[in-house]
């Protein structure tokens, strides 16, 4: 959810919505690159059922609650553990490409954010972008950098393109027999733990 206070100053309540929707369908997952909103929400959803997700958009942007940037925002993951269970990032927060267009060496906000019990899924993947050379233009190699490597695996991945980031998951499972995936028949894709697509 984004742009909550143009909502408030029109006198329309999204909280009141969301509040509805999880009573009468269930929501698995509220996200907002809002803190106020979040701390808003914190105290009306049921956090066993639907989880609030902080999502960082650019590092030199501001959050307009905290008036903070959000990379400011990212050296203190422990202020958001207390509103949210989890992150969502653009993924050169994660490995960060240099004006080479190479990969740099990944940081360490994964870890540091599992270390904390956060949740973390990775954004701004897409078929029809050039990424890091180090892919050679094989976006599936991109998903896979995410969740098959020996230092870190995200939660999830969010992309405009789930067919892509699904057969890149299946490969990854038959290729090493992950023994944490498992398929949920009624969401018709790939899990691992919570992992989401």
């Amino acid at each position: 959810m984004q742009y909550d206070a143009f909502y408030t100053e029109n006198k329309l309540s999204v909280t009141n919505y969301i509040q509805k929707a999880t009573r009468l369908q269930g929501v698995n997952y509220i996200s907002s690159p809002e803190i106020g909103f979040l701390k808003r929400m914190n105290g009306l959803v049921n956090k066993a059922k639907t989880k609030l997700i902080f999502v960082f958009l650019d590092k030199k942007a501001t959050e307009p609650t905290s008036r903070q940037t959000y990379g400011s925002i990212l050296g203190n993951l422990a202020t958001i553990k207390k509103f949210a269970s989890g992150i969502a990032v653009p993924k050169d927060y994660i490995w960060p490409v240099n004006t080479a267009n190479y990969l740099d060496a990944p940081t360490s906000l994964v870890n540091d954010a599992h270390k904390l019990g956060l949740e973390v899924y990775a954004s701004g993947f897409a078929n029809d972008f050039t990424t890091s050379y180090n892919y050679s233009y094989d976006p599936s190699a991109e998903y896979l950098q995410f969740i098959d490597n020996s230092q870190f695996s995200v939660d999830g991945l969010i992309t405009d393109f789930p067919p892509t980031a699904s057969e890149a998951v299946g490969k990854s499972i038959h290729s090493h027999a992950f023994s944490a995936f498992r398929f949920l028949p009624d969401k018709n894709n790939i899990k691992r733990k919570d992992f989401a697509i």
